[in-house]
């Protein structure tokens, strides 16, 4: 490793490594979201659709006549129903591109709306607060890291120096003992913090926080330690990693059907995580077995 990857970010300021360490994480799990989906679209068009989805949570579907295919473009509302449904969108011509439809739309006739979530929200909202919070932690884990690489502090006079640094280096070349004269010992003072080695707690603590966020986007989790869990804390999990990323495909699932009955054209859509298993019992009663094992050197 070069003296300049080792120094990287040194000159920063407790805020802009916050910030950089922010954006590895959105860029992080932003890649993970838009790898989730596969549609039966062009690349451009399905990266707009999930692009959207990540920073709105919506996008509209139209026929663009001047391609003569369908197109997707974000919009505002300007009808509302009985039920706080849309009835009317205007559709947002974000590059100016000729040929997008400038007037008001009926929705469900003249244009389809499709949402990533029940709620309706961007994708984004949730990533983000999760990523906040795993940001500190790094924050407080490179912290404590460097307090546990403070060197000692040795105080001594002029004339000791030389002896003080044959002392130490004695110290430190793993000698099994170190014979030193009473005003040699009485000589060497040594400064130590007395922080407390806790990131193994902030590691775990950030497992957590990331496993949290993966369940959330429907994507299965190694960061869950199955051996200490039991088996019913370990498929509530996976049957809510399941259930959000069916949740998801549903409501994609049910743009893609209105895009077909209203505006005549087939868009398809997949998850491309695969459900998470459960796990059965005897897997409870194995890991029992094996402990007992640890314990006793053979089978009870």
């Amino acid at each position: 490793m070069s003296k300049k990857s080792r120094v990287l970010y040194v000159d920063k300021t407790p805020q802009e490594l916050f910030s950089i360490t922010k954006n590895i994480l959105l860029n992080k799990y932003y890649n993970i979201f838009m790898n989730s989906m596969e549609w039966d679209l062009e690349r451009e068009q399905e990266d707009y659709i999930m692009r959207k989805f990540w920073s709105e949570g919506c996008i509209a579907a139209f026929n663009f006549k001047a391609i003569d295919d369908v197109g997707f473009a974000p919009f505002s509302v300007c009808g509302i129903g009985l039920y706080d449904v849309p009835t009317d969108v205007m559709l947002v011509n974000e590059r100016n591109v000729p040929g997008i439809p400038s007037k008001p739309l009926k929705v469900n006739k003249d244009v389809v709306l499709g949402y990533y979530q029940r709620n309706h929200k961007p994708v984004r909202m949730v990533v983000e607060y999760y990523i906040d919070r795993m940001a500190q932690v790094d924050m407080v884990v490179n912290t404590n890291l460097e307090l546990h690489k403070m060197p000692f502090v040795v105080g001594v006079s002029n004339e000791d120096i030389s002896r003080a640094q044959s002392l130490v280096n004695k110290v430190l070349n793993n000698e099994i003992a170190v014979f030193v004269n009473m005003e040699d010992l009485n000589m060497v003072k040594a400064l130590v913090t007395n922080t407390p080695y806790i990131i193994d707690k902030l590691y775990a603590f950030r497992n957590n926080l990331e496993s949290e966020l993966l369940t959330y986007l429907g994507v299965d989790n190694s960061q869950i330690d199955v051996d200490k869990l039991a088996v019913d804390q370990i498929n509530a999990n996976n049957q809510l990693i399941n259930s959000n990323a069916k949740g998801y495909e549903k409501e994609l699932n049910k743009f893609c059907k209105k895009i077909k009955e209203v505006l005549g054209y087939s868009v398809s859509v997949k998850t491309t995580t695969e459900p998470v298993e459960s796990v059965h019992q005897d897997m409870d009663k194995s890991k029992s077995n094996m402990e007992d094992k640890d314990e006793t050197g053979g089978t009870l």
